[in-house]
Parts: C-alpha cells; structure tokens; sequence
C-alpha cells in the first residue's frame, strides 16, 4: 500500500483518511455545502488542521466522483497578483498534465502573457511562469482560465488555501478583480480558507468589501478530546505501544490540543521506542523538543524589541491572559504602561506572535510560548 508509512502521526501534511483524525462534522459541512454549490470561507488558527482537512474533503469527492477534479491552490508563498496568477495555472496545468495537447492549449490561452513552463527541480512537478504588467492582465488570464476551466467536462471544485494573502499584495483593487471574475462562473463551488481571523471576517463580512456576504462562514476549532484520545491510543496499540491516560491528559495539556503540536509529540513519543508512554517518557519529549527549537527561540528574542519581547514572556508565562493592560497584569510583570502595552500588543499581532483566541491574548506557537514558561516562568 503506497500510503503506508511507519509513523502515523503525520506531522507534515495530509497522507490518507487513516491518518487522519476525526473532522467528520466537519468534511460533512463541507461535502454539502459543495453539492448545493454553496460558497464557504474556513477560517481557522494556524496548524489546526485546516489544509489537512481541505485535502481530505478534496481526496474524498475526487474517490466518490471520478468525473470530479478539486484545484487546490495555497496563495501563501505568493506575494502579487503575478504569483497568483502563476500559482492558478500552474495547479490547473498539473491537474490536467495527462490530457492530449494540455500545454499547447494553454500557452495558447495565455500567449498575451508571455507563458512560459518550466519544472520543480525537486519533484518534477511543471509550474506555468506567465508575465503580469497590469491588474487587467492578472483579470484577463484569470478569465481565461476560469473559462477554459469551466469547459471542461468534469464537476469543478475550488480551493484557495491563505486567501487573506490577498490583502498583502501590492496591486490595488485585488479583491474587487477577483470577485468580478470569479461571479461569472456560478457554477464552480470556491472555498476560500485562511490563518487570519482578523483580515478574512473583515474580507467576507464588511458592507463595503467586495466579496461582502459572498459565503458561508465555518471555523475550524480543536478536534474533540475523546476522538483524540480514541485516535491517539488505536495508534500507539496497533504498533504494540500502551500510553498511559494520564499522558494523553498531559499532553493535551501542553499542547492545548492544538491538532499539529499534538501530533508533533505523538510523532516523538512514537518513535522513541518505548513500549510504555508514561509521565516519564513524555517529559523526555516535551525537554528534547524544547532544546532542538531554542535557536530558534532566540533569534526571536534577538529580532523582537525588548518591550514586545518582555510582553510575549508575562503572556507565555501566564498561558494566556484576558486584559494584558490591567493594572495588575502590568505590575506583576513589571511591564510599563497600559499605553505601551496596547501598542506592543498591537505590534504582536500584526507579526502573528500572539493571537486573540478564546477571549484571551496566547502567543501562537505553542512550542515557543512553553519554551519561554520554562525559561522565564521562575524569574
């Protein structure tokens, strides 16, 4: 079996319906709101399963409808509407890199820009290098991919993973381009997923945004703790491993049960060849990982001003707080002002170094919030 693999707790992406675990709400959401051709933006903090769950929804419809095809593509390594542009035909030319005469018709669509095909040195994979100069460009060649999608004999998914990266980019009016192209073809269902809250709801629910009230909205929350736990011990019996309730508590613990770091310490704990996962074992773990990501940690220290930098180490030292301005708050820490605070606070968040979630302020990594408990929590 060609997804068989030795470890199943999969840290670095979506492998098969047997590694994954749960999300059955979820993917059945998703399948119907496909099937009424209803458009849905997920929105979801970073690492919790989102592009697992969006490739396993895509692998599921293409298995049940082999006359389907779902065009995934992630928007985040993209940094203008030209790589955008570039990311879209290229997952289409993959997707359709079998077809008689695939890439003549293609470059044919696209001769205005200047297409040209080249391949992934790594996995060989070909990759469609178009030349943008104008915003009208990027809506012509998306039109005309849109269109030349929209032709083909198959029912047509849409994902666009980190839609939010959008709103980075340089050209102006990108979200009014692309809603104008993309209502043109009602008939190809879109699933926009993203990692910021706080740059997709505005997107999606503003009045004065083009893409107001365009979708659904569904957020993506932590995996329920039973079905973990159940996931977490089928896997660690089935290769003759027993761990401890009381770790499983642990580590959901920890990690907040937060769907990659949870798998990131099973995948250790797995490989580290004991047969009983006890207190013991886990702690091995937790201390292991913390050494191997420290330089890391401390190149933030080093690029983070020491204010900001002081306000990551009460939050992570605090797991977590509600009103970082409090009087209280800043005394115990001994930070400076309420003032200085909300503009730290603010200066945080726009790095993506602490996130609003559950009605309190935690820096987002998980790894780098306990590694900062442990180093700064005794002082």
């Amino acid at each position: 079996m060609k997804d068989k693999i030795t470890n199943p707790f999969v840290t670095g992406g979506y492998i098969s319906p047997q590694y994954f675990c749960d999300r059955v709400n979820e993917t059945d959401h998703l399948l119907k709101a496909i099937s009424s051709r209803r458009n849905i933006t997920l929105i979801s903090l970073r690492r919790m399963g989102k592009t697992g769950l969006l490739k396993h929804v895509k692998q599921t419809l293409e298995n049940e409808n082999k006359s389907r095809a779902v065009i995934y593509v992630d928007l985040m390594p993209t940094m203008n509407g030209n790589d955008m542009l570039n990311a879209v035909s290229s997952a289409l030319l993959r997707m359709r890199q079998d077809e008689k005469n695939v890439f003549e018709k293609i470059l044919t669509l696209l001769a205005s820009l200047r297409p040209r095909i080249s391949y992934d040195s790594l996995t060989g994979q070909p990759s469609l290098e178009l030349k943008v100069e104008s915003p009208a460009d990027i809506q012509l060649g998306l039109g005309h991919l849109l269109t030349y999608i929209s032709g083909i004999q198959k029912e047509l998914v849409f994902m666009l993973d980190e839609f939010q990266q959008i709103c980075r980019y340089p050209e102006e009016n990108m979200e009014q381009l692309l809603r104008s192209v993309i209502q043109t073809f009602p008939g190809i269902p879109f699933i926009f997923s993203g990692s910021s809250k706080h740059m997709l709801e505005p997107m999606f629910s503003a009045a004065g945004r083009p893409f107001y009230q365009s979708t659904e909205l569904m957020y993506l929350n932590k995996i329920e703790a039973a079905e973990y736990r159940n996931f977490i011990v089928e896997k660690m019996e089935a290769a003759g491993k027993k761990i401890l309730p009381e770790v499983i508590d642990g580590i959901f613990s920890w990690t907040r049960l937060h769907t990659f770091y949870v798998q990131y310490i099973c995948n250790l704990l797995f490989e580290s060849g004991n047969k009983l996962l006890d207190k013991e074992a886990v702690i091995q773990v937790f201390q292991k990982l913390l050494v191997s990501y420290e330089p890391l940690f401390v190149s933030y220290r080093n690029l983070i001003p020491s204010h900001q930098f002081k306000l990551l180490q009460a939050i992570a030292v605090e797991d977590g707080i509600a009103q970082p301005t409090a009087n209280a708050f800043i005394a115990k820490h001994t930070l400076t002002s309420a003032s200085s605070v909300g503009t730290s606070l603010k200066a945080l968040a726009e790095k993506e170094m602490i996130v609003h979630d559950g009605n309190q302020w935690l820096v987002y990594d998980v790894f780098f919030s306990r590694w900062l408990e442990y180093h700064y929590g005794n002082r």
